[in-house]
């Protein structure tokens, strides 16, 4: 029996209350498929940051090129209410994200969104055959092209420019 080799990267915050029930559901689905998993995780985020300097292991990245799939939380640490960031001013664990989204070229956050029978909702007038779509919304252009920058006549700051790339 082939193994699949799962990268998990819990994060910070929320991403380590939700990632360790996903496992939970993964393993039950290996038990019930009679499929094989290894699970591989790693810390990362801001509060790995805090404490290593780094945003991930340095064998993280190659491990995520390697495996069959990477199961990630969220990334955002917040300490003193302020979020934790690099030196650059970038948020700390940003790295993580976008080295998997532009180095795997992970392009599409696919969300579909569906009401079923049975489970309450907000749209309480609604049924589940009501609503059933999926945003696709786009992960290596737009707003994630760092091409930006500031004019800055005398000490002060005048404009602000911040390109968008659409392809």
């Amino acid at each position: 029996m082939r193994k699949y080799r799962i990268v998990v990267l819990p994060g910070d915050g929320i991403g380590r209350e939700v990632i360790p029930e996903a496992v939970k559901v993964l393993k039950a689905v290996e038990e019930t498929v009679n499929l094989d998993f290894e699970f591989i995780e790693f810390p990362c985020g801001g509060e790995y940051y805090l404490k290593t300097g780094l945003e991930w292991p340095e064998d993280a990245w190659q491990t995520c090129k390697e495996s069959d799939a990477i199961l990630f939380g969220a990334v955002g640490w917040v300490k003193n209410g302020q979020p934790i960031r690099l030196p650059n001013g970038d948020l700390a664990g940003s790295n993580v994200i976008f080295s998997l989204r532009f180095g795997l070229d992970l392009y599409a956050n696919v969300r579909p969104v569906k009401l079923y029978p049975g489970v309450p909702s907000l749209l309480k007038y609604k049924k589940s055959e009501h609503i059933d779509f999926v945003f696709v919304r786009e992960n290596t252009e737009d707003i994630y092209v760092p091409i930006r920058g500031v004019l800055s006549r005398g000490e002060e700051k005048e404009l602000a420019i911040d390109v968008r790339v659409i392809t």
